[in-house]
């Protein structure tokens, strides 16, 4: 009997403390100086094309609107990154896609691609001011070889003084089929010689979702002798989407298509809970003793267009890339090396409507910091943070998916103060929370 009456009474105290908390979560948890990140590192975005340049990284995406630039020493926080639209349509431009930043002969140059009024998908470069990529940029026109045909997603590679173009396009007037062209360059801003086409899709891999079959968004990787072109094929809008790749060497001759070898499988494809990676760049770690890949893919499974941003390191093998497969968002990484973490506290909470979580925190030095919630979700889902009676709202992005994935949600500009600090993260719905990032800005 006095045992019974002991459960009765701690389980009343455990009732008690419940509602005294109104129905809410509290944890004392301590901040760390976190040695690893999760994707996505950007909620939205396609495209991402990452240029590292002394030290520092030039992000760009596709925004169908303009032209912005982002800039960091920190690759894995572009949602940190400042940032900064460089260009916007004056001639009623639409369809802006894939932009890319390079940097030749002291300026930076950015190529894109555009529907101008009339006219069909054609590809056009910007020049800046200065060395400075947030310098002013001047309209340079299009880029083109005398075909005049629908193209996007154009690059440059540059093989010792030589400096060629490498774009996807049509071979006709009509959307059947986009095919890989490179032609010569006798500055960053002309194209000088006819296109040469190598590659079409061949393989049944290259032509998922078709009509059309596609080879697009070309990149250049270099390693000793070897260049290779990797390549996106398959329908973008489908979780087929996957990188191939094209190699040669750098005293073949680059515009003879019988120099190029197609390696017969996918170089990079979806795999258990990662769908639909493609369109990447690659850069050095901080460090510059990891190679790493940039690229898209869609938020879950079936959702097509709706797509985020991801990184993860590759290796080589005998100077051919080796990328694995695409990292799930439920695993952390480690950070490239070289680069500073963030404060981070990790958890596997779920935050319910009438029971939000409640942290208390010490913060380490007073100052603006970005907050960044990690949190699975499937449909838009508000989240709220209140800091010291200042509440902040911000929203995860639907995934247009079938299932819940992982997502960030960015709070900026929060003013923290040193010492223990008390958060409060609430939904309207059910969600869970893997981890939690505050970047200092």
């Amino acid at each position: 009997m006095k045992r019974k009456s002991m459960w009765i009474i701690a389980a009343l105290v455990g009732v008690i403390a419940i509602a005294l908390v109104g129905w809410s979560l509290t944890r004392a948890d301590q901040l760390t100086e976190s040695d690893t990140f999760m994707n996505p590192i950007l909620p939205d975005g396609a495209d991402p094309f990452l240029y590292e340049h002394e030290g520092s990284y030039v992000y760009t995406q596709t925004t169908g609107s303009n032209v912005t630039l982002w800039r960091t020493d920190a690759p894995t926080e572009l949602a940190t990154a400042e940032s900064k639209v460089i260009w916007q349509p004056t001639k009623g431009e639409r369809d802006i896609w894939a932009p890319e930043i390079h940097f030749v002969n002291d300026r930076w140059y950015v190529y894109y691609a555009a529907v101008m009024p009339g006219e069909v998908h054609k590809m056009y470069v910007l020049e800046s001011a200065t060395a400075d990529p947030f310098s002013d940029y001047t309209e340079k026109g299009v880029i083109e070889d005398p075909s005049g045909k629908w193209a996007i997603d154009g690059t440059i590679l540059k093989n010792g003084d030589d400096l060629y173009y490498v774009w996807s396009g049509w071979e006709g007037d009509v959307n059947v089929s986009q095919y890989l062209y490179i032609a010569e360059m006798s500055d960053p801003m002309t194209i000088s010689s006819e296109r040469v086409e190598l590659s079409r899709p061949t393989y049944d891999w290259e032509s998922l979702g078709a009509p059309p079959s596609i080879n697009e968004g070309p990149q250049i990787l270099l390693k000793g002798d070897q260049i290779h072109i990797v390549y996106s094929a398959s329908g973008s809008w489908t979780d087929f989407y996957q990188l191939g790749l094209l190699s040669t060497t750098s005293d073949a001759n680059l515009m003879d298509p019988d120099a190029w070898t197609k390696q017969e499988e996918p170089a990079f494809s979806s795999s258990g809970d990662v769908f639909g990676p493609g369109h990447a760049s690659f850069v050095t770690s901080p460090d510059g003793t990891e190679d790493w890949i940039v690229y898209h893919a869609a938020r879950a499974e079936g959702s097509g267009w709706t797509r985020n941003v991801r990184m993860q390191p590759f290796t080589w093998e005998d100077n051919i890339p080796v990328f694995g497969e695409p990292v799930s968002t439920d695993e952390a990484l480690p950070l490239p090396p070289g680069q500073t973490g963030s404060l981070a506290v990790d958890m596997n909470e779920t935050i319910m409507p009438d029971s939000p979580l409640d942290l208390r925190l010490d913060i380490p030095e007073s100052g603006r910091y970005q907050v960044v919630a990690y949190i699975e979700n499937q449909n838009e889902t508000p989240l709220t943070i209140t800091i010291d009676d200042k509440t902040m709202r911000g929203m995860a992005l639907q995934n247009d998916g079938t299932a819940p994935t992982l997502n960030m949600v960015v709070f900026d500009q929060v003013e923290l103060q040193n010492g223990t600090t008390p958060f409060e993260l609430a939904s309207e719905v059910e969600i869970d929370i893997k981890r939690i990032e505050l970047r200092r800005l």
